[in-house]
């Protein structure tokens, strides 16, 4: 999460690749892979963790602060697996 915190500028929104006017049209870019390597890859496995995080937490300028909430929700919630954790509402 703290990659895409740092390289969020370079990367695409989704309304930014086509028209539609869709409810997730301000989330990141992600291209569909067909094998499980390149899903579980470094940017789209980022990209999909940062995607749950709460609105409060993603629009936190400071990257030194931005951390620190990522890491304290993520104690406070201890999750045991990423499936978990894709699967909470964290508000």
């Amino acid at each position: 999460m703290c990659f895409i915190k740092n390289y969020k500028g370079d990367l695409k929104q989704n309304c930014e690749i086509h028209e539609l006017n869709t409810r997730s049209k301000y989330y990141l870019h992600t291209q569909s892979r067909n094998t499980s390597v390149l899903q579980k890859g470094v940017l789209h496995m980022s990209v999909r963790l940062y995607k749950h995080l709460p609105l409060k937490i993603k629009k936190l300028d400071n990257f030194k602060q931005f951390r620190k909430e990522v890491k304290s929700t993520l104690l406070k919630n201890s999750f045991c697996t990423l499936e978990e954790f894709l699967l909470a509402n964290l508000v």
